[in-house]
């Protein structure tokens, strides 16, 4: 339990303590048990950098998140939210004949402008998510047996896709220029298969409106530490889709851009010191798993900065096993395209074609390509 936690940490007698808070699944609420327990080292008189409670279970749902944006006035996709247990009330209710709120959800849904992205409230990254390009297809999926808990249903917003990070407490914060996500055939990010590139600065991209309304967001969240948020930028405008009060695949993306380590964010990013430093160009890429012979080899190649291999042990079908995560970085953007075509063609052995396809997309989507 928090208090538990707390207790082992507070015979420790820390300075400092630091939520070095990461995602797990099925749900994706350590940001909730990290801020219960800093609750706790708080009221002992510990000095915590941790995100507020309040912020990690408005995160942690996502139809939360959706009203807590909306209420602060972000920009966000228009979104319905289903309600399982009264979408079904009738099945534990014999002597219902109709059910009022299944026809009001319905109703809200036929009128809603598709496509549209229906995904789980508390799930994890974009697993479990569909994209539905009709009423009739979206009706389909909720009343499917893939459907049996909540769901939040948004107007897919058409548009490059990206990814940053905000460092910062006590009013004092730093958005770090984002990162543009290769997408599926779906037009989304895939957890297994992303592919990130950036940092991206093209005044096509308006960074500098994405900046402020990311500062915004972290003083209205009294946000404490680092924080993930995924943004689309759709008809020349920013949207917000997700906030994670948390660390993320990202951040050791981020890092090895900045050329430090993540405990050294943490620690700068507690101690109110500068974390950004120029930005080095630097692609984060999804290879299968690799052996251990394999992984020697990824690791010694020319410009890879880190390599990590993700398992998945009760994973039944073999796609589903794990992946292994690579970030490449190098002084420039047109060296960075060199390193990657380089790398692709010495292991293509056991490197998936689609993995080059997306990098080569993402150049092109950023304009980056120009520069070669």
């Amino acid at each position: 339990t928090p208090a538990t936690i707390a207790s082992r940490l507070c015979a420790l007698k820390p300075d400092l303590a630091i939520a070095a808070t990461f995602w797990v699944t099925p749900f994706d609420w350590l940001p909730l048990q990290d801020a219960m327990v800093a609750d706790e080292l708080r009221a002992h008189g510990i000095e915590t950098m941790c995100h507020p409670s309040s912020v990690a279970l408005d995160c942690y749902d996502k139809w939360r998140t959706h009203l807590l944006l909306s209420s602060h006035g972000f920009p966000v996709a228009d979104a319905i939210h289903l309600d399982y247990q009264q979408f079904w009330c009738e099945r534990s209710h014999h002597e219902l004949t109709s059910n009022v709120y299944k026809t009001y959800l319905l109703r809200q849904l036929e009128q809603m402008t598709y496509p549209v992205v229906i995904k789980d409230t508390t799930g994890l990254s974009s697993y479990g998510m569909e994209v539905a390009t009709t009423y009739k297809q979206a009706l389909h999926y909720i009343y499917s047996g893939r459907t049996n808990s909540d769901r939040i249903i948004e107007t897919y917003l058409d548009g490059a896709q990206f990814g940053t990070e905000i460092y910062g407490r006590d009013g004092n914060y730093t958005v770090l220029d984002p990162l543009l996500f290769s997408l599926n055939r779906y037009g989304i990010t895939s957890p297994k298969q992303s592919v990130k590139l950036g940092p991206i600065t093209s005044d096509t991209y308006q960074i500098a409106e994405l900046k402020a309304m990311l500062t915004r967001l972290a003083c209205a969240l009294k946000l404490d530490g680092i924080a993930q948020v995924d943004v689309v930028f759709s008809g020349g405008k920013w949207f917000i889709i997700e906030v994670n009060p948390r660390l993320s695949g990202m951040t050791e993306t981020y890092a090895a851009s900045i050329g430090r380590s993540v405990y050294d964010l943490l620690y700068r990013t507690a101690r109110k010191l500068p974390v950004a430093a120029p930005l080095q160009p630097v692609c984060n890429g999804k290879l299968p798993l690799l052996t251990d012979e394999q992984l020697a080899l990824v690791s010694a190649a020319d410009g890879v900065r880190y390599v990590h291999q993700i398992f998945n042990t009760a994973a039944k079908q073999e796609r589903e096993k794990g992946y292994c995560e690579v970030i490449f970085s190098a002084p420039t953007f047109s060296e960075l395209h060199t390193v990657v075509e380089q790398f692709a063609a010495r292991h293509a052995a056991f490197i998936e074609p689609v993995f080059l396809e997306r990098v080569r997309a993402l150049f092109q989507t950023s304009g980056l390509e120009r520069a070669f």
